[in-house]
C-alpha cells in the first residue's frame, strides 16, 4: 500500500496545484495544470450547472474547485496568452485536467488544435463583481 502511495501523490501533485498568491490588498487564487476545452452540447449537455445553455462563444469555463460566477484569468504556458472567463459549471470529469474552456477561450488562448495546454489559473478576490463569490474567495485563502 506503501509503495503505491508515493506515486499517486507525485501524480497529484503534477497534475494540480493550487496555492494563495499575496498581491497587496488581497490574495490571489492561483491553480496550475491541464486545461481542456469543451463544445457545444458535449455528452448531451445543454445547460451548465448555472442553469445557463452551453455558449462556445463565450468566455466561460467548468472549474470544480472554483466558485460558480468566479471571473479568473487563465494564461496558457505554452503561448504566453491569458483570457478572462467566467466559471459557470462544474468540471472537468477527467481528474487530470483543472479546468474546461469555452471554444472561444480556447482558440483565444491557443490551444483549439491541441485540445489541452498547461494553463495557470488566476482568481482575484477584489475583482469580483459578486460579494459572495469574492468572500468565498477570500475564504478559501485563509
Amino acid at each position: 500500500m506503501r509503495k503505491l502511495m508515493v506515486p499517486i501523490a507525485a501524480i497529484l501533485l503534477m497534475t494540480q496545484q493550487t496555492a494563495a498568491q499575496n498581491t497587496g490588498s488581497s490574495t490571489v487564487v492561483r491553480q496550475e495544470g491541464q486545461a481542456s476545452f469543451f463544445q457545444a452540447g458535449q455528452d448531451g449537455n445543454t445547460l451548465t450547472k448555472s442553469g445557463e445553455p452551453v455558449a462556445p462563444q463565450d468566455y466561460t469555463a467548468a472549474s470544480r474547485d472554483l466558485p460558480l460566477g468566479t471571473v479568473a484569468t487563465v494564461t496558457n504556458q505554452k503561448t504566453g496568452k491569458s483570457v478572462d472567463v467566467r466559471i459557470n459549471d462544474r468540471g472537468p470529469t477527467r481528474t487530470d485536467r483543472i479546468i474546461d474552456v469555452s471554444e472561444r477561450a480556447a482558440r483565444d488562448l491557443g490551444m483549439e488544435e491541441a485540445g489541452v495546454a498547461p494553463v495557470v489559473i488566476k482568481a482575484d478576490p477584489s475583482r469580483q463583481q459578486d460579494p459572495q463569490v469574492r468572500s468565498q474567495l477570500e475564504s478559501a485563502t485563509r
